[in-house]
């Protein structure tokens, strides 16, 4: 799935889209912070030891493929209208049902088509380590474009008990790795994390993501960077238009 990084970069688009209606837009850009972390926010796993289905409302492998902001909804209603909820917790739990949307539309059309267990080339456990460097090169790419002011920004938020399934701790502590890695003069940890989950050395991605031709040959063959492109447009338009729905009420 897109690293935070990807996320935060796509919210930011989200935000200066012009087919984002005015009401959303002036509550999302007055409670910015929590848009922009909501959008992050289902990786909060990394931190609180939870797992994917507990924060991400489906599993890899999907049997099923409903929305997974509808299987969220459906467990906790209470986070369903925008209207009934602080201005503050609506913008995190719209960037929250952005965030999964994005997730399940890369499962859909990038990860199992390319990298999954039907994909037709090398074995699984090497398709799996190129997926994670296609998701540390894009990581790299938004890492660059991060707004001047986001670790600022993100510090600005302090969430509240706005998720029934995480805990406020959780949320903090998440919000804090994040930001860390957005201070002057640091550096992101993507790499270090998908190597040690992985169980490989960081220098096995440098060696790929160092390399025009490596990354070429390996992996922007397969999945090539126009193609990168159209899923980047195609999910922002629907999370603009599920951005437009949910505060369809205001």
């Amino acid at each position: 799935m897109p690293t935070p990084f990807y996320h935060l970069v796509l919210s930011q688009e989200m935000l200066c889209d012009e087919s984002l209606n005015a009401n959303a837009r002036d509550l999302l850009l007055a409670e910015r912070p929590a848009f922009l972390l909501g959008n992050t926010a289902p990786d909060v796993q990394t931190v609180s030891g939870q797992t994917r289905e507990q924060t991400h409302f489906f599993s890899i492998p999907e049997a099923d493929r409903s929305p997974a902001q509808q299987v969220m909804f459906g467990k906790y209603p209470e986070l369903a209208h925008a209207t009934a909820l602080p201005a503050q917790q609506a913008a995190f739990i719209a960037g929250y049902c952005a965030h999964l949307l994005l997730d399940q539309a890369w499962i859909w059309e990038v990860f199992y088509p390319v990298f999954g267990r039907k994909a037709r080339w090398s074995d699984l456990p090497e398709r799996l380590f190129f997926h994670n460097v296609l998701r540390a090169h894009l990581d790299r790419r938004d890492y660059a474009r991060l707004p001047i002011d986001i670790q600022d920004t993100l510090l600005a938020t302090c969430p509240g008990r706005w998720l029934p399934f995480v805990q406020s701790e959780d949320l903090h502590c998440w919000r804090d790795f994040l930001a860390e890695q957005c201070a002057p003069g640091a550096a992101a940890r993507t790499v270090e994390v998908f190597a040690a989950r992985m169980g490989r050395e960081p220098e096995e991605f440098e060696a790929l993501l160092s390399s025009d031709g490596a990354m070429q040959a390996q992996i922007l063959s397969r999945m090539q960077p126009r193609a990168l492109h159209i899923f980047r447009q195609s999910a922002l338009e629907r999370s603009i238009a599920l951005l437009n729905y949910y505060f369809g009420g205001l």
